[in-house]
C-alpha cells in the first residue's frame, strides 16, 4: 500500500459527493487501515442510551435504578437506536453511547488514559518505545509494559476497562458501539471518487462537542486546500473563523 493513501490515525470527513445515507455528515476516525481493508468508528452519531443504564449488573454498587440488561460484547445497533431529537451537546451526558457505524460491534470506548486497551492510529510496533507504567489502573500487579506513542485516543473493548473508565473523573472518554468497516481497496476507491476528507486525527475533536465536529473539519480541510494552492495568503485560525465582511 502506498503510504500517502493509509488513512490509519486520520479522520474521514463526508463529503457531499458521498452517497451511503449510513455517512451522511459523519466523521470517521480511522483506527486501522492496511492492504487487507481499514476499521473506524463514527464519532458524532449519538445514541438514546447511557453506558450506566445498559452495563451488565454485576457491580452492586453501581448507580441505581439501571435498566435491563445488555450483554455488552454481543449488543447490535438496534439495542440501542440514534438520537432522532436533535440533541445538543449539552444534553448529552458523559456516558453516552455512539453509534460507531453500520456494522454490528461490541460496546468499545475511545479515552485518552495511555495504557488502557490499544493506542488507535499506530501501525505495528515502530510507531513508539517500549515504556513502564507504575501503579496502573488496568493493571492489577501495578505496573505494565506498553507500547508508548504519542496518539490521538486509545481504544477497548474490555468490559472491565469500561467500568473503569466510567468511574474516573480524570479521563476523556467516548463509548461507542458498532463499528465502521472496509474491504480491501474499498476505501481507496471512495477517496478516489471524492467521497470522503482527509485531515489528521486530534483529541480536541475526538472528544470535543459532536454537533460541531463535521463542520469544523470542513473548515480544516478547506483551509488546507486553498493554502496549498495560495501559499502566499494567510488565513484565520480554526478558533479566529471567518469575517464574512472582509473579501
Amino acid at each position: 500500500m502506498n503510504t500517502s493513501t493509509n488513512c490509519t490515525g486520520c479522520f474521514l470527513i463526508a463529503s457531499p459527493y458521498l452517497h451511503d445515507g449510513n455517512f451522511f455528515r459523519s466523521v470517521v476516525l480511522i483506527i486501522r487501515h492496511t492492504d487487507d481493508g481499514a476499521f473506524g468508528v463514527v464519532i458524532n452519531r449519538v445514541g438514546r442510551q447511557r453506558f450506566g443504564d445498559v452495563i451488565a449488573m454485576s457491580d452492586p454498587s453501581w448507580e441505581a435504578g439501571a435498566k435491563p440488561k445488555i450483554d455488552l460484547t454481543s449488543a447490535t445497533q438496534n439495542d440501542f437506536a440514534e438520537d432522532s431529537s436533535g440533541s445538543v451537546d449539552q444534553q448529552v451526558h458523559p456516558d453516552q453511547i455512539y453509534l460507531g457505524g453500520p456494522v454490528d460491534g461490541p460496546v468499545l470506548a475511545l479515552h485518552n488514559i495511555a495504557g488502557i486497551g490499544d493506542p488507535c492510529g499506530v501501525e505495528g510496533t515502530e510507531a513508539g518505545s517500549k515504556t513502564q507504567l507504575h501503579d496502573h489502573p488496568a493493571e492489577p500487579w501495578g505496573s505494565m509494559s506498553i507500547q508508548w506513542a504519542d496518539v490521538p485516543a486509545w481504544v477497548t473493548a474490555d468490559e472491565d476497562h469500561l467500568r473503569l473508565l466510567a468511574r474516573r473523573d480524570d479521563v476523556k472518554l467516548r463509548y461507542i458501539v458498532g463499528y465502521s468497516g472496509w474491504g480491501p481497496m474499498q476505501l481507496e476507491n471512495e477517496l478516489n471518487e471524492g467521497g470522503w476528507l482527509v485531515t489528521p486525527a486530534d483529541a480536541e475533536s475526538i472528544f470535543g462537542p459532536s454537533e460541531e465536529i463535521w463542520e469544523k473539519l470542513v473548515h480544516r480541510c478547506g483551509q488546507a486546500i486553498m493554502k496549498d494552492l495560495t501559499p502566499d495568503v494567510s488565513f484565520p485560525s480554526e478558533q479566529q473563523g471567518f469575517d464574512p465582511g472582509v473579501n
